[in-house]
């Protein structure tokens, strides 16, 4: 038996059309009231950009398609421990703001990794640079792919017309308007990002007799949980590992992901930066918040037949669930499908043109323009084009990655550890060098790909969901289905009720200890290893205040021979 797919309507197809005209709309805008354009107009928006604009295409940015429905099917598989996330995502952002953004403004540097340049040398600047490329392709591509995948499973949707569609799109506006095309694009998106869940949530409330009723369901069925503290490193979610992640991922991508930092750098001054930053935090943490009160509607709802095993259901994983909600529970108002459906794909839109345009720069500052200085804006965006087809091409090479948070998890993991580290030695130590750095780099990727790659035995059950759907029989009366085989899975992580998740890593480690395990290795080995080279050569640099955060002169009895940024400016 095949289950039949929902049929998106008209009004549904109007409307997705409409956004992507719209977003697209943005690109020619910018082109055509701002023709004469220098690199820092079209990569910094002149650095006049305003500061709600900024701190939401920060948020849109950070929270991608792969948020927007992976969050959700955590929240019904595991319960509420994703929810803690949000203290690393309240404390990485304040950190970074006071720590690196004073830095970045006093240098005059254009993309991160300039800086990088400035404190240790070409080569780390390059690889560093490279290592930011490599994520962000493979990101993109699986965020280009991801809600492509979902919505082809539960409508009659196009899988590929879908990712070409958006890419395209995303390519065009990001290559013609620039930044500030981007930034006014995420704006939008963003707005269809929260109408999408908040509709869904409305819905669902309805549905279930009101948010009280959510979450007396998600009681009864041990969906409202705290992370165990523990130090296990096998453990899938512990307070520490999921409060590390967060806070290393916003440290990483607030003060090392170009993505991040040339939206950051586009404002006049660092007060303003500093403020856009800030902005976001709420931003960002009322998105995730919304995104597992959905999952919470999603288990209540659900909590009788779970449709990943219900003969009727056309979706093999739970990363597959947000969709089809809204196409079996909000068909019967026309276009809000449609509406919907526009807000995931805008969770793609906004993460992917922001990483399409800071590919072309730092592509264009860190390895180009240093080389031939005549390097025009038509240059440029003829990379943006490169960049952007590259992400498709890509995109259809990256359906064997996993569920989407832990291909998140892993794919930002593996290269967030040690790019932070990279910027906090910079940052905070005056006894690094290049050597050690690279050195550090090298051992924190070689541990970050084992824990990523090397498969292990090790499971990890999902909490209990109900696996005894009612099944039409020949006769057309309903008798009960319960899934011969409840360990077989076709996609994804999870589709029965009391299979094990076979976790990925080496050693019986949590993949969401990879990152951290990343970061301390980075910081250890470059640390040490700039020592013992500095002590072999007999020699030592002397590191301008300016290149270094002035909170590290808060632990120091010793006056700073000169101020590293005046605030106001």
């Amino acid at each position: 038996m095949h289950p039949e797919k929902f049929s998106l309507s008209t009004a549904d197809y109007v409307i997705f059309a409409a956004m992507l005209v719209l977003s697209s709309c943005f690109g020619v805008f910018f082109q055509l009231t701002e023709k004469k354009k220098t690199h820092e107009e079209y990569l910094l928006g002149g650095k006049d950009m305003s500061l709600l604009p900024v701190a939401l295409s920060l948020m849109a940015t950070f929270m991608s398609a792969t948020t927007l429905m992976g969050i959700p099917a955590e929240m019904y598989l595991y319960g509420t421990n994703m929810t803690f996330m949000n203290l690393g995502f309240i404390l990485g952002p304040i950190i970074t703001s006071f720590v690196f953004l004073p830095i970045f403004f006093a240098n005059g540097i254009s993309t991160a990794y300039e800086y990088l340049e400035i404190r240790f040398g070409k080569a780390t600047r390059k690889l560093v640079s490279a290592m930011f490329a490599f994520q962000s392709i493979l990101f993109t591509a699986a965020t280009l792919y991801a809600p492509a995948l979902a919505l082809s499973a539960v409508t009659d949707l196009s899988l590929w017309m879908s990712i070409i569609s958006i890419g395209l799109v995303c390519t065009f506006y990001c290559t013609l308007g620039g930044i500030k095309a981007v930034v006014w694009a995420d704006v939008f998106q963003a707005v269809l990002m929260y109408t999408c869940l908040i509709a869904i949530i409305i819905k669902g409330c309805l549905l279930l007799g009101g948010i009280g009723n959510v979450f007396d369901i998600a009681n009864e069925g041990g969906r409202l949980v705290l992370p165990s503290f523990s130090f296990d490193l096998g453990a899938h979610y512990t307070m520490f590992n999921i409060f590390a992640q967060g806070m290393i991922i916003t440290m990483s991508s607030f003060a090392g992901m170009q993505c991040q930092v040339q939206r950051l750098l586009s404002v006049k001054n660092v007060k303003r930066s500093i403020t856009a930053s800030l902005l976001s935090i709420p931003m960002i943490v009322g998105f995730q918040l919304l995104c597992c009160l959905c999952g919470l509607i999603f288990y209540a709802y659900f909590k009788s037949c779970d449709p990943m095993t219900s003969a009727d259901s056309p979706i093999q994983s739970a990363d597959q669930l947000l969709p089809y909600f809204i196409a079996s529970t909000l068909s019967d108002l026309p276009g809000l499908p449609g509406l919907c459906i526009c807000g995931i794909f805008s969770a793609s839109l906004s993460t992917i043109s922001s990483s399409i345009n800071s590919l072309a720069s730092v592509a264009s500052e860190d390895f180009v323009r240093p080389l031939y200085p005549k390097f025009t804006v038509l240059h440029t965006k003829i990379l943006s084009v490169v960049f952007g087809l590259l992400c498709i091409a890509v995109s259809f090479l990256v359906s064997s990655l996993g569920h989407l948070v832990k291909m998140s998890v892993i794919i930002v993991g593996m290269l967030a550890g040690p790019n932070l580290a990279v910027f906090l030695l910079a940052a905070c130590t005056t006894a690094t060098n290049q050597e050690g750095i690279i050195l550090g780099i090298l051992a924190s990727l070689v541990i970050a790909a084992c824990l990523s790659f090397i498969p292990e035995n090790k499971t990890d059950p999902f909490l209990p969901l109900s696996n005894e759907c009612p099944l039409p029989d020949s006769n057309g009366t309903s008798i009960l289905y319960t899934p011969p085989n409840s360990n077989t899975s076709s996609y994804l992580s999870t589709t029965t009720t009391s299979a094990e998740i076979v976790e990925g890593g080496s050693f019986h480690i949590s993949y969401m200890w990879i990152s951290s395990l990343a970061l301390i290795a980075c910081l250890v080995v470059g640390y040490f290893s700039s020592i013992l080279i500095s002590f072999c050569q007999e020699e030592s640099k002397e590191v301008p205040e300016m290149h270094l955060s002035a909170v590290r002169t808060w632990f120091s009895s010793k006056k700073p021979k000169e101020k590293a940024l005046n605030l106001a400016g």
